[in-house]
């Protein structure tokens, strides 16, 4: 469920084709993003017409977007499908009383929009909010962000971490902040020498929680360990290179003991994989980049509304059935699905899912 920006702006080929359509996606992602930074509005029945409206609205404009020339190609054509599937799940779940599960569908979309879109490494929008927008100053920076108003929205951020406490921001949204500062200087930036000033900036404010000053002192030095970092000339030729540039990249991330510090190594080594996914025509290569990928990504799923790990895993399993490595990326993604619905009374998974991992796993034992 690679939110429908993933789709939309892959080439700036791709943008002018479909730009009427990415606006009405913006529009609508405005109207949404109020009811998305407070759970009690989405939940709160008054609110319930104005929600329904917009997730119907995502609904047909994706399967619009399914119909366009761009999303026929076939790396398009998958992450079309996957958005579909997704949204009219989020639709169907919110109509039909399950909103819990429709919130974090949704916050999931929105997080993968904004992962996509520095994992792309693509540039900035000039894209604003209406002039009678009520939000405050995180809700601002979150929605620049998604739309990739990068002049507007890291500015707004560095100015929360600044700031606190005295700005009243909440410590989610705090925690938040750090994360999509970290998002963009890794993925988008990717200028050590100004990152760790705005880093440096940041560290002055003596009242930031100890946790989140220790998470910055880690990517601070991370950023300054020069054989920590991925060297220019490194090249990955076939599954084995990359099982073995992998194990390097994994003794490195251990070296930080929490997930928020070693997740700046994480994200420079998803960056990578995904530069070697998008270059590599070695069709072996290719889905053995998708695990490693999700293999990644999967650790971050839960805290960070992510779904992406599913989709490479699907992809994999989808288009490289035969591969060798579809095996091991049923086995991970079955392991992901049993944990969704593993809770203090053990294991309940919907029919549908069952059906699924049924129909993967005899797709992947084909001889």
């Amino acid at each position: 469920m690679k939110l429908f920006v993933m789709v939309i702006l892959v080439t700036g080929t791709a943008l002018a084709e479909v730009r009427p359509l990415m606006q009405e996606f913006y529009v609508l992602t405005n109207k949404l993003h109020p009811y998305l930074t407070n759970k009690t509005d989405f939940m709160d029945e008054k609110n319930e017409k104005a929600i329904s409206t917009v997730l119907t609205g995502f609904v047909e404009n994706t399967k619009i977007l399914k119909k366009d020339k761009m999303a026929q190609n076939d790396d398009m054509k998958f992450r079309a499908q996957l958005l579909a599937e997704g949204l009219d799940e989020a639709e169907k779940s919110f109509k039909t009383g399950f909103k819990d599960y429709s919130f974090w569908a949704l916050k999931a979309s929105l997080n993968n929009c904004f992962s996509c879109h520095t994992q792309k490494s693509l540039v900035g929008t000039n894209y604003n909010f209406d002039k009678n927008s009520k939000h405050n100053t995180y809700q601002k920076a979150e929605f620049f962000f998604i739309v990739r108003n990068y002049e507007k929205s890291i500015p707004l951020f560095e100015e929360i971490l600044i700031h606190y406490p005295k700005n009243k921001v909440s410590v989610e949204d705090l925690e938040s902040s750090a994360q999509k500062l970290l998002f963009y200087s890794v993925r988008v930036l990717r200028d050590d020498l100004k990152t760790i000033k705005a880093f440096e900036k940041i560290l002055k404010n003596q009242n930031l929680p100890s946790s989140l000053r220790n998470d910055f002192l880690a990517w601070k030095k991370y950023l300054n360990i020069k054989k920590y970092r991925i060297e220019d000339e490194v090249k990955i030729s076939n599954a084995k290179d990359l099982e073995i540039f992998m194990a390097a990249r994994e003794q490195i991330a251990e070296q930080y003991t929490y997930m928020n510090q070693r997740a700046i190594v994480d994200l420079d080594t998803t960056y990578f994989l995904y530069q070697l996914l998008e270059k590599s025509t070695d069709q072996d290569l290719k889905p053995s980049t998708l695990y490693w990928l999700a293999s990644i990504e999967e650790k971050y799923r839960l805290d960070m509304f992510d779904v992406a790990a599913e989709n490479y895993l699907r992809e994999c399993i989808e288009k490289y059935s035969i591969n060798k490595v579809a095996k091991k990326c049923f086995s991970l993604y079955k392991e992901i699905k049993i944990a969704s619905f593993t809770g203090s009374r053990g294991t309940d998974m919907p029919k549908s899912v069952t059906d699924q991992l049924k129909k993967y796993e005899t797709l992947v034992n084909k001889k």
